[in-house]
């Protein structure tokens, strides 16, 4: 992997940073879903997988600002 980001021209991400694949997470997800998915990913040139992280990951970021936000009305 190290050999593949080197000669594409990214630098390579120290152990902590690196995904893992060993154990992916499936996710399930209607016809209608998917097919927006392959859209999105298509048009921007990414695979399937890494338009779906990214859209998780932004999902993540607001659930914790939610989190964060909740935490703060009930104090």
């Amino acid at each position: 992997m190290a050999h593949t980001a080197r000669r594409r021209g990214r630098p390579e991400l120290p152990p902590e940073e690196r995904l893992v694949n060993e154990a992916p997470i499936a996710m399930r997800l209607a016809p209608a879903e998917k097919e927006r998915t392959h859209l999105y990913a298509a048009s921007e040139g990414r695979s399937l997988g890494n338009f779906a992280r990214r859209v998780y990951l932004k999902g993540l970021a607001q659930y914790e600002a939610e989190l964060a936000n909740a935490g703060r009305a009930s104090a």
